[in-house]
This record gives C-alpha cells, sequence and structure tokens, in this order.
C-alpha cells in the first residue's frame, strides 16, 4: 500500500477529506522525526512501540577491494509490536 493508498483508506474510516488525512499522516511523520532526533521511544498502546536506536560510526572495509570507508552515525526507529498487535496478525 503506498502513501495515496493509505490517506484515502484512513479518509473513509475517519470520515475526513484526503487533503485533511494527508495533513495530519505529515504531521505525524514529523513528529516522529523529531522525537526520533532526541532519542525518545514512542509507545501506542495495543499497537506497539517505536524505539529509536543510534548507531556509532564505524570504519567498514570492503571485501572485494579492501578498502576501507568511515561509515557516519545514524538513527533509525525500530518497531516492536505489541502482544494484542501479534495476536490480531497471527489468526
Amino acid at each position: 500500500m503506498d502513501n495515496k493508498a493509505f490517506n484515502s483508506r484512513l479518509a473513509k474510516m475517519i470520515k475526513r477529506s484526503p487533503e485533511e488525512t494527508a495533513t495530519i499522516t505529515d504531521a505525524l511523520g514529523k513528529l516522529m522525526a523529531e522525537i526520533g532526533t532526541e532519542l525518545d521511544s514512542v509507545a501506542v498502546p495495543g499497537f506497539g512501540t517505536f524505539v529509536t536506536v543510534k548507531t556509532d560510526e564505524s570504519v567498514m572495509t570492503d571485501p572485494e577491494t579492501g578498502r576501507r570507508t568511515l561509515v557516519p552515525p545514524s538513527i533509525r526507529m525500530h518497531f516492536q509490536p505489541s502482544v494484542v498487535l501479534r495476536k490480531k496478525l497471527s489468526r
């Protein structure tokens, strides 16, 4: 499912316009990015937890050429589904 299909489906579910839901989902994405940069986690009861994972910079060696490169640090959001969601999906 792409972003446009998600927004139109969400718009039907909450009885709002697709433009309004697009604004809401964009704001949610920006908020999650802001929370991620602060290295905080977001817990949604019954759905799961978005955990921020920071990796430090490291030196990586290319196995074919033997060339070493510096990999910059990064921050990622990792999703851990709740028990309730896992049970619903396993049915």
